[in-house]
């Protein structure tokens, strides 16, 4: 696995991994004619009764208005989908499977106005803290409940595995009452 540029990419990575998916960071999607490559942020698959699972995660600053909400819409294209679809079928031998294809966008800076633009074009979009505390908590609480290994030790005592860094980081924050579990809505 390339390693990813950024923590919040990082992070992201761990947490789909964790949630039991097939994660990749900065697949390549497509190239411009003027050359340069373009490449998904991260993105995870699994197989859950039958259907291909995808989460397709971007992450990054929304500071410009209507022009942060088009160029991240268009990190979620049809062409790109296309291109991460058929990286995962590959990757997991799957012919043409019915196929859920999840598009969200991990805000590390954020307006409430392009948030709500990119609602409406399909584009789940989250801010970095709600990030935290509505999709890695809760992730890593469930992991350690009924962790895959079955260790002798249940709940707050089971360790999360430590290729996955960052979430360890925050598990011992959180585990010490260093990290608030609220957030606020602006930054």
């Amino acid at each position: 696995m390339p390693f990813p540029r950024t923590w919040s990419e990082e992070l992201i990575a761990e947490w789909l991994q964790l949630d039991g998916f097939l994660t990749q960071t900065n697949l390549p999607v497509r190239t411009s004619k003027e050359g340069g490559r373009f490449e998904a942020d991260v993105v995870g698959a699994k197989v859950e009764k039958g259907i291909l699972r995808i989460r397709h995660v971007e992450t990054g600053a929304l500071a410009g208005g209507k022009k942060s909400a088009e160029s991240v819409q268009k990190k979620f294209g049809p062409e790109i989908a296309k291109c991460v679809s058929k990286y995962f079928q590959s990757a997991l031998s799957l012919v043409n499977p019915e196929t859920n294809y999840e598009r969200i966008y991990v805000a590390t800076f954020w307006s409430q106005p392009v948030i709500q633009m990119l609602a409406a074009a399909g584009v789940k979009t989250i801010p970095l803290p709600d990030f935290i505390r509505d999709c890695v908590l809760p992730t890593a609480r469930k992991w350690k409940e009924d962790p895959p290994h079955q260790p002798q030790a249940k709940g707050p005592r089971v360790a999360l595995p430590e290729s996955l860094w960052l979430l360890q980081l925050l598990d011992c924050l959180k585990a010490q009452g260093m990290l608030a579990t609220t957030t606020d809505t602006q930054q």
